[in-house]
């Protein structure tokens, strides 16, 4: 999938029943009236409404202090990078329906990119000196760690010339798994982030339950798991492979 093709879906559906979406607004702030959501601010105008639900990425620890909730999230960038079209010899190695593949020493990944008539490959990895923070752009800082796991996993990438990339934040929780649920003490702060890179893939099922906990109805998937405060309970379940 493209992901932008499926934001611009999500965005087209849920006009279609009747939301208004609107893009290059800044929150600002949460408005409370004791325990109770109130509106939230933005460099728009305030919206009253009196529940909020937190879906903010790598700014959803950012969106939680304005309610007085905390989330920790700590947003860290990843970068990828799309090869030019592959030579005929490169092509032989890479068939068309190979699926992303990562050298789980190293975390360098791969899959096929482009249309069959101009075949070229994504690529990434992690950089583990990256800092955290709202960094974005690329950057050639990881590009030695990049070349020197190709050389090792897919040298034959190294003779094709890099056409673009693009960056990203990662939105990292403590222990690299979601956080979802709805904060006891505040009425009515629901939460969906910390995918910590996961988040394209589950955003599907997490939509339906997060709909499902706006309703008061029980979703099909008990995330009591997921709750924020596991970190405090002691209860959190770090996740190993990190990619």
């Amino acid at each position: 999938c493209t992901p932008e093709s499926v934001v611009q879906g999500y965005a087209a559906g849920a006009r279609r029943h009747g939301a208004t979406v609107v893009t290059g607004v800044e929150v600002t702030g949460i408005e409370r009236d004791g325990d109770e959501i109130r509106g939230v601010r933005t460099s728009a105008g305030d919206v009253a409404c009196s529940t909020v639900i937190n879906c903010a990425g790598p700014w959803a620890g950012v969106v939680g202090e304005m309610a007085g909730v905390e989330l920790p999230i700590t947003p860290l960038r990843r970068q990828i990078i799309v090869t030019e079209p592959l030579p005929a010899s490169v092509q032989a190695l890479v068939p068309r329906d190979m699926p992303m593949t990562i050298d789980a020493a190293t975390t360098f990944y791969l899959h096929p990119e482009g249309p069959a008539s101009r075949p070229s490959i994504l690529l990434g990895m992690s950089y583990t000196a990256e800092e955290p923070g709202f960094k974005m752009g690329m950057s050639d800082d990881w590009l030695p760690d990049l070349t020197e796991a190709m050389e090792h996993r897919a040298p034959a990438l190294l003779e094709v010339g890099m056409a673009h990339g693009w960056s990203g934040l990662y939105e990292d929780s403590p222990d690299h798994n979601a956080m979802i649920g709805e904060v006891a003490g505040v009425s009515r702060f629901l939460y969906a982030t910390g995918f910590s890179g996961h988040g394209f893939l589950q955003g599907p099922a997490v939509g339906e339950v997060v709909r499902d906990l706006y309703l008061g109805r029980e979703p099909f998937l008990d995330v009591a798991p997921f709750s924020a405060d596991r970190f405090s309970a002691g209860t959190a379940r770090p996740e190993h492979n990190i990619v």
